[in-house]
């Protein structure tokens, strides 16, 4: 086999390897970490709150919390959230919300990771899709699932939380990972040489 043909041979292989990668391979579109616009005021009142990122909020980075919790450096806080010490616990007392974009990723592959002390209300383009509620600490991640791609835009789409606290030591941050979907010009490239190689694969064999 000369060097030439030996190329495109390897070429094509690579391209269908390429092909199945990229195909199933996720990528963080909201990464730990993230700065987040969030508020002790409920805004519930104004219902446009989970569809929006106007209005006189702060802007803090993930992780929430109070405190380091036995050695757990996963929910560090970034910005502080003080522990509920109400006598009278009311649910909910930290709202944050920001923004991801879809543009070019899979609509149906959407997931969503959070671990939050103690409770939580998700919401996505202004519709509640989870909720949970956990006495003690949390971990990465202590929750999950899929977005339903019938709730989800290409392009640009709200997410937003009410986040509770029962007392002691807070935390909470999120992630959100999604497959990319590659312009026709990519696939169009991989899957040429892909079938120069095949084909040369094919050429060999016959005249083998």
């Amino acid at each position: 086999m000369t060097i030439n043909k030996s190329f495109k041979f390897i070429s094509g292989l690579a391209g269908l390897i390429l092909l199945g990668s990229l195909a199933q391979a996720q990528m963080l579109v909201l990464s730990p970490g993230s700065n987040w616009q969030y508020t002790t005021v409920d805004p519930t009142a104004n219902t446009s709150w989970t569809t929006s990122t106007t209005g006189d909020w702060s802007v803090g980075q993930a992780p929430f919390g109070n405190a380091i919790y036995n050695g757990i450096t996963d929910f560090a806080p970034k910005t502080n959230w003080a522990p509920d010490g109400r006598v009278n616990k009311v649910p909910d007392d930290l709202w944050v919300r920001t923004t991801i974009n879809l543009t070019n990723y899979s609509l149906s592959s959407v997931r969503w990771s959070l671990g939050v002390d103690n409770g939580y209300k998700l919401f996505i383009n202004g519709t509640q899709v989870s909720s949970g509620f956990a006495e003690g600490y949390t971990n990465r991640w202590e929750y999950t699932g899929l977005f339903s791609s019938t709730l989800l835009t290409s392009g640009t789409n709200y997410i937003a939380l009410a986040l509770d606290d029962r007392g002691g030591f807070t935390a909470f941050d999120m992630q959100v990972a999604a497959t990319p979907v590659p312009e026709a010009s990519t696939y169009g490239l991989m899957a040429a040489g892909s079938l120069a190689g095949l084909a040369f694969w094919r050429r060999r064999r016959r005249t083998a």
